[in-house]
């Protein structure tokens, strides 16, 4: 009876372990996942108040994985902004340049209409030497040309 009761109380101290740690292992306090880069990238807030909390623990900073996370979307965003700021900025350098072509252009045609046009046939004729009598036509051309030939 003796032998009874101890093996009785062995298996209730071993059902009581078995127990507890069915129970004590399911209500521990698991870690939740670290939030991936792009979960990170579309709430702002989050991602903001997460930089906070790594630059003011530099031992956090530098091992836990949100916060590398939070660096990598960061500079994502970062990355994004610059690159549509640059966008802006050659749309803006576009819109400039194609002022200032058009502005030329009306600048060089006001000073082509403002200088008078050669007209050949309200232009003067310049005198002709009168041909001699008898001579070739070719001739007087020549005299009046000069010695070109």
């Amino acid at each position: 009876m003796f032998c009874d009761d101890r093996s009785t109380l062995r298996a209730g101290a071993l059902g009581l372990l078995a127990l507890a740690l069915l129970v004590g292992g399911g209500c521990g306090a698991r870690q939740p996942r670290p939030r991936t880069v792009d979960e990170l990238a579309a709430d702002p807030t989050v991602l903001q108040g997460l930089m906070a909390r790594c630059a003011a623990d530099g031992r956090l900073a530098a091992n836990d994985a949100e916060c590398v996370n939070a660096r990598f979307a960061t500079e994502r965003l970062g990355r994004a902004l610059d690159a549509e700021k640059r966008g802006l900025l050659d749309e803006e350098f576009a819109r400039q340049r194609e002022q200032r072509r058009l502005s030329e252009d009306a600048r060089s045609r006001a000073a082509a209409e403002a200088q008078p046009r050669f007209d050949p046939y309200s232009a003067p004729v310049p005198p002709v030497a009168p041909t001699p009598q008898g001579a070739p036509v070719e001739a007087a051309v020549a005299g009046t040309a000069g010695s070109a030939h």
